[in-house]
């Protein structure tokens, strides 16, 4: 009995020191809920509508909503303005009333410009409410040459830059995804058979010259989109370089005789200038990048210099053609 006794006065006691820590953890105010906010206020309503990806200059599959709250109450008949800042974009309607609840809602037609784009949800003297929406690019309608046009280079040697086109849709948006057929439709060169357009509906390809000189015709296609054609020419190389010609010397053939002198990047103040016929002057003096394209027509000896680091007779930077 006493031993029972003592383990009831242990638990009653363990009880207390319990319910102690308890009331003593739970001292000070309850937590409250915060107050509702003051005056006329703008929040999303449920669900938002925010966040949603659509097609460029089309509706939205679902309207955008608000809530406006006066001292944490739905405040009814307020009247809600919607407005964006892109090419095309709209709202039905364009001023929407609140109901009973609060809510209002339009029908947002994105813009002509695909990315990221804003709406602003305005009550006359409250915060505007700021939504966001993803317009994706329409169908493929237009395919365009950017860059990569009118280069020439050495024999056998890769283009100093990509061919590149872009596919876009009807507003100009880049389209990823379009399959683009690329083909030496003249002369002769390497280029890949078929790329792809990218995010910014970009699409490119490298090119290496083939070992023969001339025009060089590429033609990029993508279907239902029509083509569109580069223009290039391989040559003999000849580098420009600070004080010479590199090689000095060339022995072509009549029937490949294109050469190319190009500039190296930190050459400075040079041309070509013919000892006698030919070539053509290429110019004034210039500094690299920057290249010059001769056609040799008849068999002969043809010596150049640079007018500012050379003279004729092969004095200083100075060079020979022998067409054979």
């Amino acid at each position: 009995m006493s031993l029972d006794l003592g383990l009831t006065k242990k638990s009653a006691a363990a009880t207390g020191l319990v319910l102690a820590v308890m009331f003593s953890g739970c001292g000070g105010d309850p937590k409250t809920a915060p107050p509702p906010p003051s005056g006329l206020s703008v929040a999303f309503g449920s669900p938002s509508g925010d966040g949603q990806f659509g097609l460029v200059q089309d509706a939205l599959p679902a309207p955008i909503r608000v809530v406006v709250l006066r001292d944490g109450v739905p405040e009814a008949g307020a009247s809600v303005a919607w407005t964006g800042t892109g090419t095309g974009e709209s709202f039905n309607p364009a001023t929407s009333i609140t109901d009973t609840t609060g809510m209002a809602q339009t029908i947002w037609t994105l813009p002509q410009e695909a990315g990221i784009q804003s709406a602003q949800a305005s009550v006359s003297g409250a915060t505007s409410a700021a939504f966001t929406a993803t317009g994706v690019p329409g169908a493929p309608t237009n395919l365009a040459l950017v860059s990569g046009n009118a280069q020439a280079g050495g024999l056998g040697l890769p283009s100093d830059d990509p061919l590149v086109v872009r596919v876009t849709d009807q507003y100009g948006n880049g389209v990823s995804g379009v399959d683009v057929t690329w083909v030496v439709t003249q002369g002769f060169a390497s280029v890949p058979t078929v790329t792809q357009s990218q995010t910014d509906g970009r699409a490119e390809a490298p090119v290496v010259y083939g070992q023969l000189s001339g025009p060089i015709t590429i033609t990029a296609g993508a279907s239902g989109l029509g083509s569109v054609q580069f223009q290039l020419i391989a040559g003999h190389l000849i580098t420009v370089t600070n004080n010479q010609f590199a090689p000095s010397q060339l022995n072509i053939s009549l029937g490949n005789a294109y050469v190319v002198w190009k500039w190296s990047q930190d050459a400075r103040n040079h041309n070509v200038v013919p000892d006698l016929i030919a070539p053509t002057r290429s110019g004034n003096p210039t500094d690299g990048p920057h290249t010059y394209v001769f056609q040799f027509t008849a068999r002969a000896n043809y010596a150049f210099y640079c007018e500012v680091h050379g003279s004729p007779g092969g004095t200083g930077m100075s060079g020979l053609i022998s067409v054979n």
